[in-house]
């Protein structure tokens, strides 16, 4: 998540005089008061048999227990101990109950989310749970009440600062987190919206011409009967802006690395497995490791705080890792509503009534809570006029108006997404782990496999929608019925892979291929596919490959598109000045974004330039004009970044000085490339003065890791962390993406978590978070990974219980007497 430091400091500011009257002794227990205990004895009301857990010095809990429940019960209050804060943040964003805690800052978040209904949707998925299902996070919110319960007044220190007490949990508090991974992670609906309001600005001819592509994809086509115009979806798109305070910024590359190798291709015979999810890294960590043996679970991995079992990770005899995929799962629909009655909308050639869902939002310092109508129409809840309300002023046309209803699988009540995980943890073998996926539903990813028996694979798991017409690019008429949804993509049909011939399987968001469906494309807004092609091409670089080479290649540096522009930087004549001496820097540069790098820091504004001069047609756009406030360069700024691959190709294809028709307006190559050149040494003179050897890329791109309390100056050296030079971007294995254009947003967008998984010796695995374990500021375990992280290193997770043994550093028994 992401959080706006200033905006949300004079939110919380009426609240830090508690905190900063603290000095001394008073300040320092305040600080220490909520440590959980790690040693002794602990009482755990509900348990069949004693639990143990073992704390490792990395702060990575080992539980042991003798049954599947008792497992869950301490799973529960161990992330309770740890991260209950984060937990509680959590729950309230996904139910868009934040401002009941922090007032007015928060009710466009709020907003959004109960416009959407994840709150609504996770009560009907609860009463559809499996029975085992549902009996094991039972079991989970037992553990999480357990430690609320003995907390009392041992609170984390942000409910000190905030003012409040958190409510006993439920089992839908479980399942709107998912939920909102789903809407970081499915980002079409904006892409949707961007393009029709490019079609609307340039025509669907030249909207075709400059849409980001791989070559394979299919042509843009407009829906019959759509009219697009510049400003469609402007409130939508405003409304989710406002919201990214706290729902987080759903526009930005989040995506993730995954490969295998099968034991051919590694030193022990054994395959390898390496997994580095993209996604915004704050304080506390998304990711909280655990190693769970109990009844029939062996599992260790990765955990999400508020959910139940291992997302990532392995268990005695598979291994599995995961990418989000990108495929589209949404659709925006048009609905024409009478004019003379709001909830009258056309379906065909009758006229249907919208259900209507009021939303009555408690405001934190407000005597009047806010209270929103939300229209459910037959494809979904109308996210604009301004909140999908009755209070909107929708666009008038003739004797109707128009609004856009959100049609999308994680709206669709689906509870089988957390039996998914709890199968997955289990499975066996690849037909077990493809059984697993079967049940997963949103947000789609890609899932690599490995087994102890020297099987690789590859799986797309996730509900897609099979479209009567259309290929979901536009939003299209939702009177006519031509572009209805007919059903999902059967799971056997979706791509999947069994030990292919290389030995290897490479997965980084980019265009998924293989297997053609038989009843309908995959559609999706893939990311470059520059991080693939060099995994790939490190892995094709030598015959057999360790933990080690496999650390290397995550932490690799190399700009594939930064070699490529420089070889058309090569080609461009200058005259002597500025902008021939940083050519000349740029010329010599290995590729290597480093964060000491020179030549970096001229690529990264050079790219940034050059792709603004290209499409300089959509400024108005793309740079966010009054008349549509802030919102556009929400999905402008991913929509820019995919297009660097085809100006590249089309660049290398062409003469520098001659005019290119693609470009227009008589533009060349040539031109465009100086006039970036131009801008980029004008603004690092600006920023980093006129001498280019002091234009370290470090300079600016930098990571600061944020708490959402550490925007209030008083607080900010207790919760935040850094700020730390940084190298990569969005195309090195290495990633790292601080975009530019989210005003007044600060996003870091990197590796939330790596991970190495050896099968032939399972304690030679290896993980490191970006921060730590523990949510809590005093804790040693708040921030101890960062350097390493930084640097390239890991811990080894740990397996054996010799190994878990000679690690730990707290043994804490839980009975159900203490």
């Amino acid at each position: 998540m992401t959080f706006n430091p200033s905006r949300l400091g004079r939110a919380i500011g009426i609240t830090v005089g508690a905190v900063a009257a603290l000095a001394g002794v008073g300040a320092i227990a305040a600080l220490r008061r909520p440590l959980p205990r790690i040693n002794g004895r602990a009482k755990l009301p509900g348990l069949r048999a004693a639990v143990e857990v073992r704390r490792d010095r990395w702060g990575v809990p080992h539980i042991y227990a003798e049954n599947n429940e008792d497992l869950f019960c301490a799973l529960g209050y161990v992330h309770a101990q740890d991260r209950l804060w984060q937990m509680e943040m959590h729950r309230r964003i996904g139910h868009g109950r934040l401002a009941e805690i922090v007032g007015p800052i928060a009710i466009d978040s709020d907003r959004f989310i109960r416009t959407l209904g994840f709150s609504r949707i996770a009560r009907r998925e609860a009463a559809l749970l499996d029975d085992e299902t549902a009996t094991l996070m039972t079991a989970y919110l037992r553990g999480v009440n357990a430690c609320i319960e003995q907390s009392g007044s041992r609170l984390p220190l942000e409910f000190t600062i905030l003012g409040f007490q958190p409510q006993p949990w439920e089992l839908a508090d479980l399942l709107v987190w998912p939920k909102m991974m789903s809407l970081n992670l499915s980002t079409n609906w904006m892409q949707e919206l961007l393009q029709a309001q490019i079609v609307a600005t340039v025509g669907i001819e030249r909207a075709v011409a400059l849409r980001p592509r791989y070559p394979e994809d299919g042509p843009l086509t407009v829906p019959s009967g759509a009219h697009y115009t510049a400003d469609l979806g402007a409130a939508a798109l405003q409304l989710a802006s406002d919201a990214a305070l706290f729902t987080g910024e759903t526009e930005t590359p989040q995506g993730s690395n995954a490969w295998v190798a099968a034991g051919k291709r590694t030193t022990s015979g054994r395959p390898l497995l390496a997994n580095d999810p993209h996604l915004n890294v704050a304080l506390p960590n998304l990711w909280y490791q655990v190693h769970l043996e109990g009844g029939d679970f062996h599992v260790a991995g990765a955990t999400i705080p508020a959910t139940c079992g291992v997302i990532i990770g392995h268990n005695q005899r598979i291994a599995w890792g995961v990418t989000n995929a990108r495929t589209d799962n949404q659709d925006l629909f048009i609905e024409q509503f009478d004019a003379a009655d709001p909830l009258r909308y056309r379906w065909r050639d009758e006229w249907l009534t919208a259900e209507v869902v009021t939303e009555t939002i408690a405001v934190k310092g407000q005597a009047e809570p806010v209270v929103i109508d939300v229209r459910i129409t037959r494809h979904g809840p109308i996210i604009d006029p301004v909140a999908g309300t009755l209070r909107g002023e929708p666009t008038t046309t003739g004797a109707e108006t128009t609004a856009l209803a959100l049609r999308w699988t994680a709206l669709d009540p689906s509870p089988t997404l957390m039996r998914s995980v709890l199968k997955l943890n289990r499975a066996q073998n690849w037909n077990e782990f493809r059984a697993a996926l079967a049940d997963w539903d949103t947000p789609p990813q890609n899932f690599v496999y490995a087994d102890i028996d020297g099987h690789i694979g590859y799986c797309l798991a996730g509900r897609l929608p099979i479209r009567r017409h259309g290929d979901g690019m536009l939003p299209v008429p939702g009177w006519s019925g031509e572009y209805e949804w007919e059903g999902m993509i059967p799971f056997e049909e979706l791509p999947s892979q069994l030990d292919p011939p290389s030995g290897t399987i490479v997965t980084a968001n980019h265009r998924i291929t293989g297997g053609e469906q038989r009843n309908a494309p995959i559609h999706g807004f893939w990311l470059n596919p520059y991080r693939a092609q060099r995994i790939q091409e490190l892995l094709d670089a030598a015959k057999q490959h360790d933990v080690r080479s496999f650390a290397r290649i995550q932490n690799d540096l190399l700009s594939v598109p930064g070699k490529q522009l420089v070889e058309q930087v090569a080609r461009l004549s200058l005259e002597p000045g500025s902008e021939q001496r940083i050519r000349d820097i740029l010329v010599e540069w290995d590729g290597q974004l480093h964060a000491e790098s020179v030549a970096g820091a001229i690529y990264d504004g050079l790219r940034y330039h050059l792709l603004r001069i290209v499409y300089q047609e959509l400024a108005d756009l793309f740079h966010a004009p009054a008349a549509l406030g802030s919102f556009s360069v929400l999905p402008a700024n991913i929509y820019l970044e995919c297009a660097l691959p085809m100006v590249l190709e089309r660049m290398a294809s062409q003469p520098l000085d001659q005019p290119d028709e693609w470009l227009g307006n008589g533009r060349t190559w040539g031109g465009v490339l100086r006039a970036a050149l131009a801008r980029t040494a004008a603004e690092l003179s600006e920023r980093l003065g006129k001498d280019p050897a002091r234009w370290q890329y470090g300079k600016i791109h930098s990571l600061t890791l944020r708490h959402p309390l550490g925007s209030v100056p008083a607080l900010t050296p207790l919760f935040n962390r850094g700020p730390w030079p940084m190298g990569g971007d969005l195309d090195t294995v290495n990633h790292c993406y601080i975009p530019r254009d989210i005003a007044g947003m600060t996003i870091y967008n990197a590796p939330s978590l790596r991970f190495i998984l050896d099968l032939s010796d399972w304690d030679a695995s290896r993980a490191i978070l970006p921060a730590g374990q523990s949510g809590h500021p005093a804790s040693p375990h708040y921030a101890d990974m960062t350097d390493a992280w930084r640097a390239g290193a890991y811990h080894p997770l740990l397996w054996t219980r010799p190994a878990v043994e000679r690690y730990t550093d707290g043994v804490l028994t839980l009975t159900s007497e203490g």
